[in-house]
């Protein structure tokens, strides 16, 4: 959370600079808006402390509900008296009493060395060594280090941590602070935002104005848990993956420790199930890193998504048990789960088979028209350069994926923001809950099918498409990139882009929105004599990837002009 009495940010406007301020204690507001929501919303699943933190926290006077939620969002569960200094908190201490008479907080609690360090100082920190009987050269020795580096050196000295401690707190007059039952506000947040990667932020976003959502339906019949287990489920998740990026760097034990303690994929609902295996997926790929492949492929044969076929094959080879590897790619190229899980079986088992003398058909091998440019190299990147030299023959953009997709997100925005259950349950979504999911159309068929028979037409609707930029343009949206279109140039696109082309790029899309979201060229050009053409640019030592690949194969095969420029600086 953004810490200020009041938030004021400059946003650039078409008038030049215009200066935003956020009412005193704008943070309360949109705290109490967030757990009167759940609440609302969720009674019959709260827990018996759930429903009490909402009525405890309702009872208590205003100035001890600010510093309450002031320290809730700020980094931490423990605080010094003195590092709270609001004016619209008076009397901290009298607002902290208030607080731990209900048991929100607890004051002056036991505390550990690792919990203490981070509150003082290095001045602080240094006074206390210099407390001990230490070699005058060691004191000097650590003056200089870091503050990081010196609250390590106090965490080593392990016989003494007790009594480093007390003398940290001793050292100044003052009361510590301790949030009570943090992990309370935990539900509140899953139960709001369906996650715990959003918080209070998005709110402070939303009244600046910098963020602006569809206005949809949310009512009770669209919640996105409706079983008290699946929540403790989301919440176990969450809790177990915290340490997810320490537990990545040790040994093999912590990994799959973690593998088992997370909630079962197969118990739970679509969206933590794909959660929860790209945990694993992680977890099994350092394993892998580890060259612990046993384990590796036990945990991989445990997932259903991507990569984990691939993965199992290429270690299957590296313990050179070819034929099994073989059966893998096999099994792919018969049942592929997306394109690049197609294009790898089939390019890697012909490798593989053909280095174990195996009968394998050979793949295609799609190769871009390329062509080679020597220019100057400018001040901006690469991309930059070539519009400039493209410039002179014609229109030239930089739009990477962000034309194509943004038509996409508004032609089908109807689609994507249609009112199906369950589908919208907080007011700070830019997509559908269920997005990425297989059935995601097959629950929108009506308007799905409504605007595919609007694409043959989509070159005589641009006065329509226009209006709906200019209408669309400053919601959050999965698919809109503002800052990179513009009205001239999505007219321009679709004057000169065919139907058939929209239709052709827009079902790819529609076939897997999470992979073919991106890999698109980096300009789009306008010929002077009409027409147009997709180019990818490489600057020097760059070359291209997978999924830029699979679309300009996919460009060849559908007549959609596109072509690769390698620069050479002169």
């Amino acid at each position: 959370m953004l810490e200020c009495r009041r938030l004021i940010i400059n946003i650039a406007t078409n008038n030049g600079l215009m200066a935003i301020q956020l009412p005193q204690g704008y943070y309360l507001t949109n705290f109490v808006e967030l757990i009167d929501f759940v609440f609302e919303q969720y009674q019959d699943l709260l827990s018996a402390q759930e429903q009490n933190f909402h009525h405890t926290f309702k009872s208590l006077s205003s100035v001890a509900q600010k510093l309450y939620v002031r320290m809730l969002t700020r980094k931490g569960d423990i605080f010094r008296c003195s590092k709270l200094n609001y004016q619209e908190i008076p009397d901290t201490t009298a607002a902290a009493e208030e607080l731990a008479n209900v048991q929100l907080i607890h004051i002056d609690p036991e505390l550990q060395l690792s919990e203490v360090t981070p509150l003082f100082s290095k001045p602080e920190l240094l006074k206390i060594l210099t407390s001990f009987q230490f070699d005058k050269n060691l004191i000097a020795e650590l003056k200089k280090l870091k503050r990081a580096e010196l609250e390590a050196t106090l965490l080593e000295f392990e016989q003494l941590e007790a009594e480093v401690a007390q003398l940290l707190v001793q050292q100044i007059e003052e009361n510590f602070y301790e949030i009570s039952q943090p992990q309370l506000f935990d539900s509140y947040k899953l139960l709001f935002f369906g996650n715990l990667n959003q918080d209070l932020t998005d709110f402070v976003l939303r009244d600046l104005g910098l963020y602006q959502f569809e206005n949809y339906l949310i009512d009770k019949n669209s919640r996105l848990f409706n079983d008290r287990k699946e929540i403790d489920n989301y919440l176990s998740y969450y809790e177990k993956i915290q340490e997810l990026d320490e537990i990545m760097s040790r040994e093999k034990g912590a990994i799959l420790n973690l593998h088992q303690q997370l909630p079962r994929s197969d118990k739970v609902d679509n969206i933590l199930a794909r959660r929860i295996e790209r945990v694993n997926l992680a977890l099994a790929r350092q394993l892998e890193r580890l060259e612990e492949w046993d384990d590796a492929l036990q945990l991989y044969a445990k997932c259903q998504l991507p990569p984990a076929r691939e993965r199992t094959a290429r270690i299957l080879v590296k313990k050179e048990e070819i034929k099994p590897a073989l059966t893998i790619c096999e099994q792919i190229i018969d049942s592929p789960i997306d394109e690049s899980e197609l294009i790898f079986a089939k390019e890697f088992g012909y490798r593989t088979a053909k280095k174990h003398q195996v009968k394998w058909a050979k793949p295609e091998q799609y190769q871009p028209h390329a062509e080679t440019i020597s220019i100057g190299q400018g001040d901006e990147c690469v991309e930059l350069d070539v519009v400039d030299y493209f410039s002179s023959q014609g229109d030239c953009f930089y739009v990477e994926n962000a034309l194509f997709c943004g038509l996409f997100g508004l032609h089908f925005w109807d689609v994507i923001f249609a009112p199906v259950k369950g589908a919208f349950t907080h007011p700070f979504q830019s997509r559908p809950h269920d997005l990425y999911e297989s059935d995601f159309l097959l629950n929108r068929k009506t308007p799905y099918e409504k605007a595919v028979s609007q694409l043959k037409d989509i070159n005589q609707n641009i006065d329509e498409i226009l209006a709906l930029w200019r209408d669309k343009s400053t919601i959050v949206s999965p698919f809109i990139y503002t800052q990179s279109l513009d009205t001239p140039l999505i007219k321009k696109a679709l004057t000169e882009i065919p139907n058939h082309h929209w239709q052709a790029v827009f079902q790819r899309l529609w076939s897997d929105l999470r992979a073919n979201r991106s890999g698109f060229p980096d300009l789009i050009f306008f010929p002077e004599g009409g027409g147009y053409e997709l180019i990818e640019v490489k600057g020097p030592g760059d070359r291209l990837q997978k999924n830029q690949i699979r679309w300009m194969q996919f460009f060849h095969q559908h007549h959609i002009p596109h072509r690769v420029i390698h620069v050479e600086w002169r």
